[in-house]
């Protein structure tokens, strides 16, 4: 952890640059994703600018302009009283995932969107690591889907967010 810290230090610079410049979260990430802590540095990035989300410890598996995937790890803030994680926080790590992945299409393309709608379907208990992946190929009439698995590659859950773009 110290070292994560460390590195927030000597990054310092690129970060400042990359929030100057209004950089993309890809951009962000593909400054990052190379060096030392880099894909750490991220992680903390997405904590302080979204602090709802960074309540799940979300950490950024891959990110291009195509997919994005994020996973979390079972934790004891993140289990409900059932022995698994939380439904919520699965929808969280959904909405985050899609959420990355459209600010990046929004602002490849220079156009504004709004979050109006999240629906969650859930199919078995999530435990362990959870991996979300989500695809822009998956945006159609404003709703972007994301699937979550478990580390034995069930599918936990599916994300639908629904988004108005200009």
């Amino acid at each position: 952890m110290i070292f994560v810290y460390i590195a927030l230090i000597c990054y310092l610079p690129i970060l400042i640059e990359l929030h100057y410049y209004r950089k993309s979260p890809l951009e962000k990430y593909n400054a990052l994703k190379n060096r030392i802590y880099g894909k750490e540095v991220f992680d903390y990035i997405i904590y302080w600018t979204s602090p709802y989300s960074g309540s799940i410890y979300p950490m950024v598996n891959t990110f291009n302009s195509e997919e994005c995937k994020c996973s979390i790890i079972e934790s004891r803030c993140l289990q409900n009283p059932y022995n698994c994680i939380h439904a919520l926080a699965l929808t969280n790590l959904g909405e985050l995932t899609s959420g990355i992945l459209m600010l990046e299409k929004l602002k490849s393309a220079k156009q504004k969107g709004i979050l109006t709608k999240i629906t969650s379907e859930y199919y078995r208990k999530g435990r362990g690591k959870i991996t979300a992946i989500c695809n822009i190929k998956n945006f159609n009439d404003g709703v972007i889907k994301t699937d979550l698995f478990d580390q034995y590659n069930n599918k936990v859950c599916t994300v639908s967010c629904t988004w108005v773009v200009k």
